[in-house]
């Protein structure tokens, strides 16, 4: 027995004020990056890293939470697809990332050769690479295709589609993500291939939420997909939060290791490329603001961030770019000005050198 319902998102233009509105008003300084104030949009730039300025005796920010929070994205398709007794998915395209909640019956999740990863109801996986995988009650049966699963269920859309959560069958949650988008955000890099949040392991929290999915992503009897994109990114943001703190709980493959990010010269560099992207920073003026020679500070960070700092600078300035180019609909110009690089020609340059493709092409 195979049912599945999902649904697709697509992000929408904010509309412009009428002429109308606009005599009444005076333009709002928020607003000024319409017309090509490039100091307007680096500030609404600042807006969208989660750095607004804040009272001096405000309580600080940790850190790994702000990290954590500029990963925000939309999901291309979020679904709800039970299994019968016995089944074998492959999931092939790296196109895709996938956020899973578990539901239902034990089974398990293969990625590549690696060996396969038991998962109970209540687990929640995320592969923030898009590695081709499959998942599976008995190894030994035919893999059907994710595409497979799709175009059946687009085909049966009348047919009877309950089946309880639990005893012989597996109900598994979630969202696909563009992979190159989230292939664009410095911090996913830093992430493992996989990243499994064991329900036995993990705090209150991880229980709530997977209940909440499941019961959001129901279409049939639940949410009706209403508000699972808002918590399946919630979701997203605390699986990574809890990897960062506890590497050893929530990555299952040996001898990895996280981001540490209670080293504080490393959090200080960290802050200031997400705070201020558009400035002109060199690996230089990072290992000053950290107070540490060039080498030993690009040491430190590629070992705790996978990525050299001017790496990371660069994927940043990328994924803030591309979602300047995607929700606000401007110019390459008008996005590298923002970021911080003189000609919108040699962001085009650095986003096919980081991602593998034209801005043109994925936008």
């Amino acid at each position: 027995m195979l049912w599945m319902s999902f649904s697709c998102r697509r992000g929408q233009n904010p509309s412009s004020p009428s002429p109308r509105a606009a005599s009444r008003r005076p333009e709002r300084a928020s607003e000024r990056w319409r017309h090509g104030d490039s100091a307007a949009l680096a500030a609404l730039m600042a807006k969208e890293a989660l750095r607004l300025p804040v009272p001096d005796d405000a309580p600080i920010e940790p850190a790994p939470e702000s990290l954590v929070q500029s990963m925000r994205f939309e999901p291309a398709l979020h679904f709800q697809v039970e299994l019968g007794p016995r089944f074998c998915v492959r999931v092939e395209s790296r196109r895709r990332t996938p956020l899973y909640v578990v539901g239902g019956r034990d089974c398990w999740l293969q990625v590549g050769g690696e060996p396969a990863l038991h998962l109970r109801h209540g687990d929640v996986v995320f592969l923030p690479h898009g590695d081709a995988h499959r998942v599976f009650s008995d190894p030994g049966l035919p893999a059907s295709s994710l595409d497979e699963l799709l175009r059946h269920s687009a085909g049966a859309a009348g047919a009877e589609r309950h089946a309880p959560a639990g005893g012989e069958h597996s109900v598994w949650s979630g969202g696909f993500y563009r992979s190159v988008e989230l292939a664009a955000h410095p911090l996913v890099a830093s992430l493992p291939p996989v990243l499994h949040l064991r329900a036995a392991d993990a705090a209150p929290w991880l229980r709530a939420m997977a209940d909440a999915v499941r019961w959001m992503a129901d279409r049939r009897a639940g949410g009706n997909g209403v508000g699972v994109t808002e918590l399946l990114g919630a979701l997203m943001q605390h699986a990574v939060l809890a990897w960062l703190r506890r590497p050893e709980v929530a990555m299952p493959i040996a001898g990895a290791s996280g981001p540490d990010l209670s080293d504080a010269r490393l959090l200080t560099a960290l802050e200031a490329i997400h705070a201020r992207p558009a400035d002109p920073w060199t690996l230089e003026s990072l290992a000053a603001l950290c107070h540490m020679s060039r080498t030993a500070f690009a040491t430190r960070f590629r070992a705790q961030m996978n990525l050299s700092p001017m790496q990371y600078l660069a994927r940043w300035r990328i994924h803030l770019a591309s979602r300047l180019l995607r929700e606000r609909r401007l110019t390459l110009q008008q996005a590298a000005d923002a970021v911080g690089y003189s000609t919108g020609a040699i962001l085009a340059r650095a986003y096919k050198r980081e991602l593998g493709t034209w801005p043109s092409q994925a936008v």
